[in-house]
C-alpha cells in the first residue's frame, strides 16, 4: 500500500468517507482485506513476471500462443477475484479505487480478477488510476512478451473502457496517450502529497555511519561530507547515471566546497579536504527486477570516482517502520541526513521525489523528464535543471548509459555550489518552493478532486 494511497484515505476519512483497503500489505491492526496475492514483489509474482515478459531465443515478436501462460493468469486470477468480492459484498462497498493495477502487467493475476468483476458487476464503481502506462517509456521494454495470447490479454483488460469505469492520469502526456491508443478520456489529477505529515526525527550522524559503501572511499559516510540523494528506486527510467555524472561534476569543485565560510547546506557543512561528496540511493524496491542496470551504475561509479553509497538494507517505508527500532529508519524521515536532491529520470508519470524534495525542504537539481516541463515545473519557481531529454547523449561505454551535455553539467554544478553556500537564498528558495507546490498537489487539494469523481460514479452527493 502506497504512501500516497493512505495520506489519501486519511483525508477522505477526515470529511466522513468509510475507506477501506485492500492491498498485499495492509498492517493487521489496519481496517481492510489483507491479500498476499496482490503484491507484486512476491516471489510467485516476480517468477511469474520472468516467465510472461522473458524474450524468446532470437525472437524480435510474439513467436509463442501462450495459452498455458493465459491458463495460469486465469487460475490464479479466480482466487483474488473471488476473495475481492466477497469482501466487497459483505462490506456493501459501492466503489473501488484501483491504483496502477489496471495499467501496468506487473501482477497480471490481480489485474485480470479486477476486470473480470468490474464487467460482471456493473452495480460496483471503478476509478482506475494510472501512474504509468505499460506501453509508455523506457519502462516499456520490459512489458514485451513473445506470447501472442498474453499481449492479447493485456490489450483486452489494461486500461479497459467499461460503462462502470472511471480514468485517472496523474499526468495530462498520459491522458492524451490513454486517448491515442484507446480511445478513453481520462481525468488528470496530480498525486496527492502531505505537506504536513509527521516524520520523527533521525539521529543523522548514525544513519549516515549505518550506510553501505558500493564504491569510493570505504570510510562511513561522516558528519562533514555533502550527501546528494537520489531518493527513487532504482530502475532504468530513473536514469540515476546522470545522478553519478553530477556528483562526479560537484567532486571536481572541491576547492569551491572547501572555501565556503559558512558552510553548505542546511547543515552548513564543514566540507574539507577530508570529506566526500556522496551519492546516496535509499530506496531497495526493484532493484531485483533492475539487477543488471544496477551493476552497470556501480561499474560506472567506480569509473567515475565517486562515493557511492546504499541504503535499502537499513530504509524502510514509513508505513513498516516501528518507533523506537535503532537498526531501520523510515524513508521521509532520511531527508533530514541530505544536502540536495538530484533527480534525473529519463521518463516519470509523475515524479514524487521531486515533490518530497520540496516538501524536504532541499535544494533540487532535476532532469526536466517530459511530465516536468509540461505539468510540474510551474509549480516549483527554484529548481537546478540538468536540461532535458533531447540534450541527452548516449555513452560508447555501460552498454549506451545517458550523458549530460557538459556545458549543462558544468552550469548545474556552478549553481548548486552557489546554492549551497548561499544559505539566506537557499531557505527563500526552498520556502517559496513548499508554498507553490502545497496549493498545486497538497493532499487537501487533491482530496477535494477524487471526492467529485467519487460523487459521479456513486450517484450520491456525499460520503
Amino acid at each position: 500500500m502506497s504512501l500516497q494511497s493512505q495520506e489519501l484515505s486519511e483525508a477522505l476519512s477526515a470529511r466522513g468517507w468509510r475507506v477501506l483497503s485492500c492491498a498485499g500489505d495492509v498492517p493487521p491492526h489496519a481496517e481492510g482485506l489483507r491479500l498476499p496475492e496482490l503484491s507484486y514483489q512476491s516471489p510467485d509474482a516476480i517468477a511469474l513476471r520472468k516467465r510472461i515478459f522473458s524474450p524468446a531465443p532470437g525472437a524480435s515478436s510474439p513467436v509463442s500462443d501462450g495459452a498455458a501462460l493465459v491458463d495460469e493468469i486465469t487460475e490464479r486470477a479466480k482466487v483474488i477475484r473471488r476473495r475481492v468480492e466477497d469482501y466487497v459484498d459483505a462490506h456493501q462497498i459501492p466503489l473501488l479505487h484501483i491504483r496502477n493495477l489496471m495499467s501496468l502487467p506487473y501482477n497480471l493475476p490481480a489485474t485480470l480478477a479486477l476486470y473480470s468483476l468490474a464487467v460482471e458487476r456493473p452495480d460496483i464503481g471503478f476509478l482506475m488510476q494510472h501512474h504509468d502506462i505499460y506501453w509508455e517509456g523506457p519502462n516499456a521494454r520490459n512489458f514485451l512478451t513473445p506470447h501472442r495470447q498474453v499481449s492479447g490479454l493485456m490489450d483486452r483488460i489494461m486500461c479497459p473502457s467499461l460503462p462502470n469505469a472511471r480514468h485517472v492520469l496523474i499526468n495530462p502526456l498520459a491522458a492524451e496517450a490513454l486517448r491515442a491508443r484507446k480511445g478513453l478520456e481520462g481525468t488528470v489529477i496530480p498525486d496527492g502529497f502531505d505537506f504536513d505529515r509527521d516524520v520523527p526525527p533521525i539521529d543523522e550522524l548514525a544513519f549516515r555511519s549505518k550506510l553501505q559503501v558500493l564504491a569510493g572511499d570505504p570510510r562511513p559516510v561522516g558528519t562533514d561530507d555533502l550527501v546528494v540523494a537520489m531518493p527513487a528506486r532504482i530502475a532504468i527510467n530513473k536514469a540515476i547515471e546522470l545522478a553519478i555524472e553530477f556528483v562526479a561534476g560537484l567532486n571536481r569543485e572541491r576547492t569551491a566546497l572547501e572555501s565556503a565560510p559558512e558552510g553548505l547546506g542546511l547543515n552548513r557543512r564543514r566540507f574539507s579536504a577530508n570529506s566526500s561528496v556522496v551519492l546516496l540511493l535509499p530506496q531497495s524496491e526493484d532493484l531485483e527486477d533492475n539487477r543488471e542496470y544496477f551493476e552497470r551504475l556501480l561499474a560506472y561509479a567506480r569509473h567515475c570516482k565517486i562515493k557511492l553509497v546504499y541504503g535499502g538494507n537499513i530504509v524502510v517505508p514509513d508505513r513498516r517502520f516501528q518507533y523506537g527500532d535503532l537498526d531501520r529508519y523510515p524513508f521521509y524521515g532520511t531527508y533530514q541526513a541530505v544536502d540536495l536532491v538530484c533527480y534525473p529520470p529519463e521518463h516519470e508519470g509523475f515524479g514524487n521525489q521531486a515533490i518530497e524534495a520540496v516538501w524536504a525542504k532541499r535544494p533540487l537539481a532535476v532532469l526536466e523528464y517530459p511530465v516536468f516541463k509540461r505539468f510540474v515545473r510551474n509549480h516549483i519557481p527554484h529548481y537546478i535543471s540538468l536540461g532535458d531529454t533531447e540534450q541527452l547523449t548516449q555513452l560508447n561505454e555501460f552498454a549506451g548509459l545517458r550523458q549530460l551535455r557538459r556545458d549543462v553539467l558544468d552550469g548545474a554544478v556552478k549553481s548548486a555550489i552557489a546554492l549551497l553556500m548561499d544559505h539566506n537564498l537557499e531557505k527563500r528558495q526552498t520556502d517559496e518552493n513548499f508554498t507553490e507546490l502545497r496549493a498545486f498537489c497538497g493532499i487537501d487539494t487533491v482530496a477535494a478532486q477524487y471526492i467529485r469523481l467519487y460523487t459521479e460514479l456513486t450517484g450520491k452527493t456525499g460520503p
